[in-house]
């Protein structure tokens, strides 16, 4: 069987995902965060080509091509070299590229082309405002002279491993914290919905008691806030959160921020691999500042 240029760029990629993964069977639909720069889009041949970072627990770094599923067809002609992208690598009996969410970046690489920039320790946290779930306007100079806890989240999100994952660890953050009464005095935690016209305040306060009737069941430490779409892009741009909207449902990567209380970012915390743990002593290590 003779294959094209194309057919055989796919057949490559496939395979070189299987030597990286030492020829181990993986389980079927065993899925991977990839998050990375786009060298390359092929639709003819569905193909994006990625600069991408380390795969936890199966490739390292490379620039190399990626086979996208058939669900994703809504990114050609969206979708062009320079954005920033993110991904669910998933395994099967091939390797597809599913839950694609992407941002159109700012900063210039030296080829010309864009990509998302992740703040920096020291980088000054604009005064992005939201209306909390009490319904109370608040912004980011509300938190100033102690540490803040940030992340994003929608309420509707079905993945486990995303949003309720990310809850469920600023819950046991907040716990660690708690434990400490120095620390619990200052412990301040922020919860960002990305998907406002339905987390309203009320759908925020009901979501958050889920996770907070046991340790902040007033929200003095840890709030849930939208706010106008325009403004919670902003903030997802600046912080490095990439999200689309697909069938219903926001797509999206993940990011957790420490800021100072200065109002600078301390430390950026991409995906969810960190643990509570860590942060609360990142988060203690701020204080202690």
């Amino acid at each position: 069987m003779r294959f094209s240029q194309k057919q055989l760029g796919t057949v490559v990629c496939v395979v070189a995902i299987l030597l990286l993964m030492g020829c181990e069977k993986k389980p079927a639909g065993k899925r991977y965060e990839l998050e990375g720069r786009v060298v390359a889009v092929d639709s003819d041949s569905r193909l994006i080509t990625i600069a991408h970072q380390d795969v936890a627990g199966l490739m390292p770094a490379m620039t190399m091509p990626f086979q996208v599923g058939r669900g994703e067809d809504w990114v050609f002609g969206k979708i062009v070299p320079g954005d920033h992208i993110h991904a669910a690598l998933v395994m099967t009996d091939h390797a597809e590229l599913q839950d694609i969410t992407f941002s159109h970046g700012s900063d210039s690489e030296g080829d010309g082309t864009s990509k998302m920039r992740i703040p920096e320790p020291g980088d000054a946290v604009p005064d992005f405002r939201f209306v909390n779930q009490s319904g109370k306007p608040i912004s980011i100079t509300h938190f100033r002279g102690r540490p803040l806890l940030l992340t994003f989240i929608y309420t509707r999100c079905p993945l486990p491993d995303y949003c309720p994952r990310m809850t469920s660890n600023f819950r046991e953050v907040l716990q660690l914290l708690q434990a400490n009464p120095a620390l619990s005095a200052k412990a301040q935690l922020l919860s960002i919905s990305i998907d406002p016209e339905f987390d309203t305040p009320k759908v925020l306060q009901a979501y958050g008691a889920q996770y907070t009737a046991k340790t902040d069941p007033q929200f003095q430490h840890w709030q849930f806030a939208m706010g106008s779409p325009e403004e919670v892009r902003k903030t997802a741009d600046f912080f490095g959160l990439a999200y689309n909207t697909k069938d219903g449902q926001v797509v999206h990567n993940l990011r957790t921020v420490l800021i100072g209380g200065d109002g600078n970012v301390v430390r950026v915390y991409q995906g969810n691999a960190w643990t509570a743990a860590e942060v609360a002593r990142d988060f203690a290590a701020a204080a202690a500042q």
